[in-house]
């Protein structure tokens, strides 16, 4: 499964809130990422379905990352405080999942990205819990063996319009982005690895 990643540093949907202070912000991301998305006034909270499989969403997260490691390969690990879905509209074209993660851990798959490791591969484990779609998703570069990991999720019942925006692409789409909007983007061909399972994936 090839996969590129490129940088993004333009300003987009869900800026930071006029009325948040957002060194206060991303001090609370770092320390909790699900409270400090929650504590953004107007900002979107982690969904409160997702809430209940967190941290188990973590727990896999970490187990998968650790079965690397076992393998020989650097791991980094990150820590959502919100995920949200983008769909194209007027304004946008971006579609995909919107990842916001603190600015240490956006800092160092930038590094990765600087030492030119190309996350060319990924892997995306899927399953469902109160109607979600709960993700794991390791972006690897088998060169290096260097992976990033992180956990997403999103309802199905909303978001069939990024789904057809992937089928339509070729390719899903996700944006690791701070506070401040600094983006990194992922692209992940056969889209379908993101829709929801179905059969024994499903479990």
């Amino acid at each position: 499964m090839s996969e590129d990643a490129e940088e993004d540093e333009s300003a987009g949907d869900g800026e930071v809130p006029e009325d948040v202070d957002a060194d206060d912000l991303e001090e609370l991301l770092e320390a909790d990422p699900a409270a400090g998305a929650q504590g953004a006034g107007g900002m979107p909270g982690t969904h409160v379905r997702a809430m209940e499989f967190w941290d188990d969403i973590i727990a896999d997260m970490e187990a998968t990352a650790a079965e690397y490691e076992e393998a020989g390969w650097e791991t980094l690990q990150l820590h959502p405080g919100d995920v949200t879905t983008l769909t194209p509209d007027d304004e946008s074209d971006m579609f995909g999942l919107d990842v916001l993660v603190p600015n240490n851990e956006f800092d160092a798959v930038e590094a990765h990205l600087e030492d030119d490791v190309s996350f060319d591969a990924y892997e995306a484990y899927r399953a469902t819990g109160e109607g979600l779609v709960l993700l794991v998703v390791a972006m690897e570069d088998h060169d290096a063996e260097v992976a990033v990991f992180y956990p997403a999720y999103y309802d199905p019942s909303n978001a069939q319009p990024m789904l057809t925006a992937a089928e339509r692409a070729g390719e899903m789409r996700t944006y690791i982005r701070t506070l401040t909007n600094e983006r990194i983007e992922f692209t992940h061909d056969e889209p379908e690895n993101f829709g929801p399972p179905t059969g024994s994936d499903a479990e």
